[in-house]
């Protein structure tokens, strides 16, 4: 009966201060998106090489040199990622001593033709010594272009071969012949791009508001948490702590009454903020009822931990709400709710394994993504583990609060 009292009495204290849970739903709402419309362009944008020069000559200058040369200037990918300098192999020379470019690639005269017959002249890529990772970015797709154009010789060879064991004539030869390489290499040399760019990240498939609205919800709860960890302080202040150790009550009943009082106040507000930003913002809502169930449920849990070990600090310290704060910063941004955790360090993407902002983000983006293969069973059982750690931490203080 205690814990029921207690729990209702938590929920009335917050309700009395309507301003303050109107601006706690509203805020996080502006925030997401003010996210969405400044920072998403800029987020996912990374790439993993810096952009450098090159020096181009081509001492052919044919139809398909030409058509190399445009698939390194020309498409969207290696606009600003690849500068290159169309010039003659004197200068291009010039420009690797002086360090300005990665390499130079030189395409001999007569290489279209020998493409055509089967001679098969090199392409010469001469690599700066000094920026030696550029460099074998360059030659490691020469390398693949250049498969790409055996590979269509093999098979012109196969279809000059077949025609020849099929009894064509001399003049049908050479016009397979013809008519082989003109599509084969064509084929190898017109491909759509050389580069190919990757987004390395193992967040499921989402829209940028349904991104922010997982990764920034968790920690406008948490700050609500916060706020709700300095009642047992105050309670303290006030004696009321005292009054119940010498009621015939037991201080378990009320701890778990506080516990539960946050907890629910907190599922509420999980739902409340999610739902209303699915609605503003068109976030996919199509996922099965009990995903979602599960993960607001070990959310609220994880968080409403969290905010009861800054209580049970609270009794110790006046300082431990601006901690609260701090803390869930931090954890914010190692979790990466703030910044995409693929763009974090390899020691700070293990670090956030044992964040609850992390795994309440990851299950949020799954029940978004729409894909019922993704479970939610991973996240929800992390957010658990991580919520029992943290409640035993405060059980384990809780016997050192002394008595006023």
């Amino acid at each position: 009966m205690l814990v029921k009292t207690l729990i209702l009495k938590e929920l009335t204290l917050y309700w009395r201060d309507r301003k303050a849970i109107g601006l706690l739903l509203v805020l996080p709402l502006f925030f997401i998106w003010l996210f969405v419309q400044v920072l998403s362009p800029y987020l996912f944008s990374s790439r993993y090489s810096q952009a450098f020069e090159i020096a181009f000559v081509d001492e052919d200058q044919t139809f398909n040199t030409q058509m190399i040369s445009r698939q390194l200037e020309e498409l969207d990918y290696m606009k600003g990622f690849i500068t290159v300098h169309k010039t003659e192999r004197t200068q291009a020379m010039r420009m690797l001593e002086t360090n300005r470019i990665a390499g130079a690639i030189m395409i001999p005269k007569g290489f279209t033709a020998s493409l055509y017959s089967g001679d098969n002249y090199p392409v010469e890529f001469i690599g700066n010594r000094t920026r030696k990772e550029q460099a074998d970015q360059i030659k490691n797709q020469l390398i693949s272009a250049m498969n790409d154009l055996s590979a269509g010789q093999s098979a012109v060879k196969a279809v000059w071969h077949a025609a020849r064991d099929g009894g064509a004539s001399a003049e049908q030869l050479d016009r397979v012949m013809k008519d082989s390489v003109l599509d084969f290499m064509m084929r190898a040399l017109g491909r759509n791009e050389i580069y190919e760019e990757i987004t390395l990240s193992s967040i499921p498939q989402v829209r940028f508001p349904e991104y922010f609205t997982s990764a920034l919800a968790v920690v406008f709860v948490s700050f609500l948490g916060i706020r709700g960890s300095r009642s047992l302080a105050e309670e303290k202040e006030l004696g009321m702590l005292d009054r119940f150790r010498a009621a015939p009550v037991g201080m378990w009943q009320v701890f778990t009454g506080k516990f539960f009082g946050i907890f629910l106040l907190l599922w509420i507000q999980t739902a409340l903020l999610v739902i209303g930003a699915s609605l503003l913002f068109d976030n996919y809502l199509g996922a099965q009822p009990a995903s979602f169930l599960f993960v607001f449920t070990a959310t609220a849990f994880a968080v409403a931990s969290w905010s009861f070990l800054l209580a049970v600090l609270g009794l110790f310290s006046k300082g431990t709400e601006m901690l609260g704060y701090i803390g869930t910063f931090f954890l914010a941004i190692i979790g990466g709710n703030i910044y995409p955790l693929f763009s974090l360090s390899d020691s700070l993407q293990t670090a956030s394994e044992f964040t609850f902002t992390r795994w309440a983000m990851h299950g949020m983006l799954k029940i978004f993504s729409g894909d019922e293969s993704l479970s939610v069973w991973p996240e929800t059982r992390m957010l658990l583990i991580i919520g029992c750690v943290l409640l035993t931490i405060a059980a384990i203080l809780l016997p050192f609060v002394g008595r006023k």
